[in-house]
């Protein structure tokens, strides 16, 4: 009788559900060794722009997703910048099956950064801090951006394998390496993988405009907003002083128009034009200083 009811007992007990789900789990390392750690991975459906997990490898490198639907998956791994897939390619991801109730191993070893460095003087050979440096990857339409420091000096974590265009902006002055304003004539820079490449650069000297704003009755006009306006679309402004004098620095080569904005909202361009179209054309060389005075048009 006793047997009969532990028997009844234990088939009353019911099966174990079964696993529904599975894991992916790995490691991330550059081709140098070292841990990648803190890098996000994206797990996709493959041929799908469904995102199926996010996760993050830790300080060792490991990750681990839990709760797949079995099925195929890919793994994209972002780099800050740039990215890569599984196991450690550009192109043409792997796709790893997750199997219910399995853990799924998926272990990369992916190119390790590039860098960039290099120390950048200003024309007078003084470091040049405070300079914005970009390294513009053509081929993907990236860049890769830093400031120099109070030394001149710059450093840039670049995706690697690839060639760099090498862009320095001191104040609205764009310019490239080496010491060109013509992008054309810059030097591309290739940098392989855990390499890094030095890349000095000596700046141009920038042009500035300068000038005084009188009111329709002579007196100076504090306050006062000055656009310049170059033939690339390049802009930039001051504010006139208490003397109504005002100055624009670090500007490229090339013509350029002027306009003035009052405070009560007076807009003017140079010289006592009331539109681009009617204002007079300046150029400034290289280097060289442009004067623009002018004065307001009585306001009817």
């Amino acid at each position: 009788m006793l047997q009969s009811v532990i028997l009844a007992a234990v088939l009353a007990v019911p099966p174990a559900p079964a696993h529904t789900t599975g894991n992916l789990a790995g490691a991330v390392h550059d081709t140098r060794g070292a841990v990648v750690a803190g890098a996000d991975l994206t797990v996709l459906v493959p041929d799908s722009p469904n995102i199926a997990a996010r996760a993050r490898t830790d300080a060792a490198g490991h990750f681990k997703v839990t709760g797949l639907d079995a099925g195929a998956y890919t793994i994209q791994i972002d780099r800050g910048g740039w990215a890569e897939w599984a196991p450690g390619r550009t192109d043409t991801p792997s796709a790893y099956a997750v199997v219910a109730g399995r853990t799924t191993f998926a272990d990369s070893v992916v190119p390790a950064a590039g860098r960039l460095t290099g120390r950048v003087l200003d024309a007078s050979g003084a470091p040049a801090a405070g300079v914005a440096v970009s390294a513009e990857d053509d081929e993907h339409a990236r860049d890769f951006t830093g400031t120099t420091a109070a030394d001149g000096r710059y450093s840039l974590r670049v995706a690697p394998n690839e060639t760099y265009v090498l862009r320095f902006t001191d104040g609205h002055f764009a310019q490239y390496a080496p010491s060109t304003a013509d992008r054309s004539a810059a030097s591309r820079h290739p940098v392989g993988a855990g390499r890094t490449v030095r890349a000095d650069n000596r700046l141009l000297p920038g042009a500035s405009v300068s000038g005084k704003l009188l009111g329709a009755d002579g007196a100076p006009v504090a306050g006062a907003q000055v656009g310049y306006v170059d033939n690339n679309a390049g802009s930039a402004s001051a504010i006139t002083d208490a003397n109504g004098d005002y100055t624009i620095a670090k500007l490229p080569p090339g013509d350029f128009k002027v306009y003035f904005r009052t405070t009560e909202g007076q807009l003017q361009w140079a010289y006592q034009a009331l539109s681009y179209a009617e204002a007079d054309t300046f150029t400034l060389p290289a280097g060289g200083t442009a004067t623009v005075d002018d004065q307001l048009l009585p306001v009817s």
